[in-house]
């Protein structure tokens, strides 16, 4: 818009405001949107006329894909937060909206997750320090085989404190507290 001065007076017209496109105010709009109902969920208030279940208790479950997406909302609109590249990496399941899942990773990390990603299948992941797994759930047990920090395992149960894992083509006992996905943490 060009400025003209009013000749009566030799004042300016206002200025109109500027107009963004349509596309930058969806975006910005979908964008507060998302993180709206990221923390309105989080707090366990109700969004929407709707309302994020924890109906099935907390779970611990593994990725089904080799790329997962975390989201900032419940749906394929909203930004993803994170992207994890581990198969097989447990999560714990905090809640459930429709076919979306919220999950806490290892690190505290939380965020959306579609079901299809996730499996029911129990794996555990070695925290902190290189762990000895044993023939039996008992600390003076001959060993294994050593594991380090990081390494995902399939778990097999647990019992009295530590859990059954497999691991590369191996079985063998675990301290629960060294592990990642088998015990569900205190609320």
């Amino acid at each position: 818009m060009t400025v003209r001065k009013d000749r009566r007076c030799g004042a300016q017209a206002p200025r109109r405001a500027a107009r963004l496109p349509a596309r930058v105010l969806s975006a910005a709009r979908r964008l507060a949107l998302a993180a709206a109902l990221a923390g309105a969920v989080a707090a366990g208030v109700e969004t929407a006329g709707a309302r994020a279940s924890d109906d099935q208790g907390q779970r611990f479950v593994s990725l089904r894909a080799d790329v997962a997406n975390l989201r900032v909302g419940p749906g394929r609109r909203y930004p993803i937060d994170w992207v994890y590249r581990r198969q097989g990496l447990p999560l714990l399941v905090i809640a459930h909206f429709d076919q979306w899942r919220w999950v806490r990773d290892h690190e505290g990390t939380k965020g959306w997750m579609h079901k299809s990603l996730l499996s029911v299948e129990r794996t555990v992941l070695i925290m902190d320090e290189e762990q000895t797994v044993r023939e039996r759930p008992s600390a003076d047990a001959p060993a294994v085989l050593r594991a380090e920090p990081g390494v995902i395992a399939d778990l097999l149960g647990c019992e009295g404190g530590w859990c059954r894992i497999a691991l590369a083509g191996e079985e063998g006992w675990v301290r629960s507290t060294a592990l990642w996905g088998a015990v569900l943490p205190a609320p």
